[in-house]
């Protein structure tokens, strides 16, 4: 079961393999923007991905952070399933002390 750790809290959860990212954070308790209902359209849900392995960005996905003008480095946590570890962040969590 992968684990999801999110920074700059330290707060860890597992979730089911195949588990989009966007409910993982959800499930924690954590804010997360979003405006499309998940729909790949707002790219609100960019966030940093500072760990771990997630799959390369679609088309999709990449033609939406085009369009809303989402840094290149951030992720959409809509567009992401978890098969591996992963540690995140975005910049409305805070920072790291």
């Amino acid at each position: 079961m992968p684990s999801l750790r999110f920074k700059p809290s330290g707060t860890l959860i597992d979730v089911a393999k195949g588990t989009l990212l966007i409910d993982g954070i959800r499930s924690a308790g954590l804010p997360i923007a979003r405006a499309c209902g998940d729909e790949l359209v707002c790219a609100k849900c960019g966030v940093r991905i500072l760990a771990g392995r997630v799959t390369r960005e679609s088309r999709i996905e990449r033609g939406t952070k085009q369009r809303n003008r989402v840094p290149e480095e951030l992720r959409l946590a809509c567009a992401i399933r978890v098969h591996d570890d992963l540690t995140l962040t975005t910049d409305y969590w805070g920072s790291e002390p």
